[in-house]
């Protein structure tokens, strides 16, 4: 699905999004670069021969990926990492204290183990990863001309990344599982939940220009995005919770 000039959807499952690929994929986006094409997140790796199609469909490749971005640990949009990066030799950008589960696979760190037989599949693996790095807060990645900008902001897993950048001339934030459409959020009964250092990211980056917002499930918003960030905010601003995502409710 073609967004704007050069942001696509391609991986999207049927139970929380788009239903391009494996039901329970997250959101996949990718960026044209001018010089190679970034991913935001890689799904679960389930049926991955429907998201190779889409990115196909628009006259891409696995071989032209350079770089995958991974918003965090999670099985749903880190488990097609090591696949995506075999098939096209990318680096994976990962939060700094996520990126030694995903390197290692550990079911454990990244709660897969615990969603077996609910979630994913009975059999479902978390494959290991090579060249996973780990990226530090603020620190921006320049790829072709896009320059993207991560920022760790722990509270939906242990160090959650949002990334933000200037594309097709609007100021976009891959938001992954941080925020969602309407100022929903998903919370979850895992070890690495944390709600104080979630509401003091989300107004760090309700300071952030945003105007388009790409969360990791459910529909997306070209302009006036910092309405989802904003929203999100004035709940924890007064000691309340959020929505919670209404796929999961």
């Amino acid at each position: 699905m073609k967004i704007t000039e050069h942001i696509y959807l391609v991986g999207s499952g049927s139970r929380w999004g788009f239903g391009l690929t494996n039901e329970i994929d997250c959101n996949v986006f990718l960026i044209d670069t001018g010089d190679g094409c970034v991913l935001i997140d890689a799904g679960t790796g389930l049926e991955p021969e429907k998201m190779d199609a889409v990115i196909a469909s628009h006259g891409f490749s696995m071989k032209d990926i350079k770089a995958l971005f991974l918003t965090h640990y999670h099985g749903d949009h880190a488990c097609g990492a090591s696949r995506i990066q075999k098939a096209s030799g990318c680096r994976i950008y990962a939060p700094a204290q996520e990126a030694d589960a995903i390197r290692d696979g550990d079911e454990t760190a990244t709660s897969v183990a615990l969603a077996k037989g609910g979630l994913y599949p009975l059999d479902f693996v978390y494959p290991k990863s090579d060249n996973v790095v780990g990226v530090e807060d603020a620190q921006t990645i320049a790829i072709g001309n896009v320059s993207l900008t991560c920022y760790l902001c722990p509270g939906h897993s242990l160090q959650d990344m949002v990334i933000f950048g200037e594309i097709d001339g609007r100021k976009c934030l891959f938001s992954g599982d941080f925020v969602f459409a309407h100022g929903q959020v998903l919370l979850q009964p895992l070890y690495d939940v944390t709600l104080k250092p979630y509401a003091d990211a989300m107004r760090r980056i309700a300071g952030l220009p945003i105007e388009a917002v790409f969360p990791g499930h459910g529909v997306f918003c070209l302009e006036n995005g910092i309405q989802y960030v904003q929203k999100a905010l004035e709940k924890f601003d007064v000691g309340l919770l959020p929505q919670q995502l209404y796929y999961f409710t």
